[in-house]
């Protein structure tokens, strides 16, 4: 979108309204979609809602964002709809903007790729002296999978003259058949900064080893020799007529590199990018005389193996090879729908479904007052309806529930440290009718959106159940549920630093304890539970009043794993669901164990740190909800040291 308002398609020809509809993407920090939106009234007064929504065309998913918004006519308005990424699923799929009034939709219009800021290719740069031999590597428009979506490549001849300049373009940088000791410092360091930022850097060696890999110093790969076609040990490693060409013996000099044990292709993830290098030269792959079979399959196999090592792409499948992990956690937070517990009510109704019939018979003969029993069943209805009614009390909801994590760093040792002073607020929400309803949110929340967005399905013809409405600088969620005690799961962010103060630790290893030392708590928070994370181990400890020093003694869970994805889970499967009580005995806080789970959760999948962490949950902590529910909040504070 070029920044002229393009026309929208008038849903009704019977009024003189005209709108012209603009969309653009702006760059933001990373953990929001901000759509920048355009609106002409070029026709009569309007008043409305403005929706923006996923036009997906199958039936998931596509939560409506509505602003409320006023278009007098000959006016103009622009304002910006801010969507959480983790909130979208499909980043491929067209963004639908209408216009809806009491009388219906006014006006709608869809941009394709919109959130994808119009991309609609990925750009391989080739650095080679044999450019005409490498076009194969477009694979005739069959597209790579990138990201979660599919691309079709995009070749692009480099030389010395254009190639600094065209890195910052590229998501593939091919080199083969280059002597790269041409090229001056400044364009090699400029390569190796563009992997670091994220770029796959793919490397061709074979007869042209020597030459290629003369420049690029810093991949630390030597190449022992070169063996003609059908020599060498490397012969045996292919069956697919590889050894037709000439391969490089090449050496890992550093043990970075992951080398396949049948294509002999390495690979590493550097910085955030990847680099491959492979034993062939691509460009004598590319020959058209050569009788390989399936090389369209080893060119895209090439592209998917660096994809696999770049760490945004990671990101990317980590977040849904892990969702599964925070979704367990949450869902029992706050005993939802699934979880609630009604074995006394149901032990009432059974016994009084067996009293009331020939139980209440059989007593009355053996009394001798048969005659009373058409008095007596009145009378026992009345007192069942009554234990039923008090028993039930606990489970009633007049109201939405909502339970409430937020997440926020604090220093590690300094108060007036506020790096990290963002923080996410998870919200768990079900209501027990079946009723539309919606919640404001405190005001220093800006914008929302749903989780586990690939989990809901859509109920009306704009397919979306859940909204996030905004009006004048406040914002509200809610959903339209099909079944009474339907669970509903947002998450809103807010730079605003609910808490200065800080914690810190002195630990040292202990052969009986795993750690020992001290955790002092500098907040003005009583911690239920905290945890630390030391090792890659995970340790979880009870009660940490405000302003006091804990020696850590024995933990109440010790997760002794290797990774941070483990960690996560183990405390889950471990810790959450394997006891009803306590190591003394007492029935265990849930709520607070999920809370404590969540902000376990969110700090690994935020930080990735290396240092100690320590994590402390507690319950007094301001409300997320603005509006007439019943809300539980809950603070997870953490530390990296």
């Amino acid at each position: 979108w070029g920044g002229t308002c393009l026309a929208a398609e008038d849903a009704r020809q019977d009024r003189k309204q005209v709108f012209d509809i603009g969309a653009q993407l702006l760059s933001s920090e990373g953990s929001t979609y901000d759509i920048q939106l355009t609106l002409c009234n070029q026709g009569e007064d309007w008043e409305g809602t403005v929706r923006v929504q996923m036009d997906v065309s199958y039936d998931a998913l596509s939560c409506a964002y509505d602003t409320a918004i006023a278009l007098p006519q000959g006016s103009t308005k622009q304002f910006v709809v801010r969507i959480p990424v983790r909130s979208i699923e499909d980043q491929d799929a067209a963004v639908k903007v209408s216009l809806l009034d009491q009388k219906g939709r006014a006006a709608e219009k869809s941009f394709k790729r919109l959130l994808l800021d119009g991309a609609d290719a990925l750009f391989m740069g080739i650095l080679s002296d044999s450019y005409p031999l490498l076009t194969y590597l477009d694979m005739g428009g069959e597209s790579v999978y990138y990201g979660g979506i599919e691309y079709p490549v995009q070749l692009m001849e480099l030389d010395q003259d254009n190639l600094s300049d065209s890195l910052s373009y590229l998501n593939y940088l091919v080199i083969d058949d280059y002597n790269t000791s041409i090229l001056p410092d400044t364009a090699l360091d400029r390569i190796r900064q563009w992997v670091d930022d994220g770029g796959m850097l793919i490397v061709g060696t074979g007869e042209h080893a020597e030459d290629t890999l003369g420049g690029l110093e810093f991949l630390d790969i030597e190449c022992i020799r070169v063996n003609g076609p059908g020599e060498g040990a490397y012969t045996a490693a292919y069956g697919t007529g590889l050894e037709q060409l000439s391969l490089a013996e090449l050496k890992d000099a550093t043990g970075r590199y992951y080398t396949e044990p049948e294509s002999l292709i390495m690979v590493s993830s550097w910085g955030d990018g990847a680099v491959e290098v492979v034993p062939y030269a691509l460009s004598e792959l590319g020959q058209p005389d050569l009788a390989v079979a399936g090389w369209e399959s080893c060119v895209w196999q090439l592209l998917q193996n660096a994809n696999g090592y770049v760490s945004i792409l990671n990101n990317y499948r980590s977040q849904y090879e892990t969702d599964y992990i925070i979704r367990g956690i949450f869902r029992s937070f706050g005993n939802g729908s699934s979880n609630l517990n009604f074995g006394v009510l149901k032990w009432i109704v059974v016994l009084y479904v067996i009293f009331v019939g020939p139980v209440l018979y059989l007593i009355l003969r053996a009394v001798r007052k048969r005659d009373w029993y058409w008095g007596a069943v009145p009378v026992t209805v009345i007192v069942g309806i009554l234990l039923v009614y008090f028993a039930g009390r606990g489970f009633e909801v007049v109201n939405t529930r909502v339970y409430s994590v937020t997440v926020e760093k604090l220093s590690g040792h300094e108060a007036g440290d506020t790096s990290g002073s963002s923080n996410v607020t998870y919200l768990h929400c079900y209501d027990a009718g079946y009723r539309e309803w919606g919640l404001r949110l405190a005001e220093r929340f800006g914008y929302a959106g749903p989780v586990f967005g690939n989990y809901f399905y859509g109920n009306t013809d704009d397919k979306y159940r859940y909204h996030i409405s905004r009006e004048g600088d406040r914002v509200s969620l809610g959903m339209d549920p099909e079944r009474g005690f339907e669970d509903a799961y947002f998450l809103t962010e807010t730079s605003q630093k609910m808490e200065t103060g800080s914690i810190s630790c002195d630990l040292e290893a202990s052969a009986k304890w795993g750690i020992t030392g001290t955790v002092r708590n500098e907040t003005s928070r009583d911690f239920l539970y905290f945890a630390v994370v030391a090792d890659n181990v995970l340790y979880v400890y009870e009660n940490l009043p405000a302003g006091e020093t804990r020696t850590l003694e024995e933990a109440v869970y010790t997760s002794r794993q290797q990774s941070y994805d483990t960690v996560v889970e183990a405390y889950r499967h471990d810790y959450m669901s394997s006891y009803d009580r306590d190591h003394r005995g007492r029935r265990r806080d849930y709520d607070t164990i999920a809370a404590l789970g969540t902000g376990i959760w969110e700090v690994f999948s935020r930080e990735q740190p290396g240092g100690t962490v320590i994590i402390g949950v507690t319950k007094d902590w301001e409300k997320a909800v603005d509006d007439d529910c019943s809300e539980t909040a809950y603070g997870c504070l953490y530390a990296v040291q």
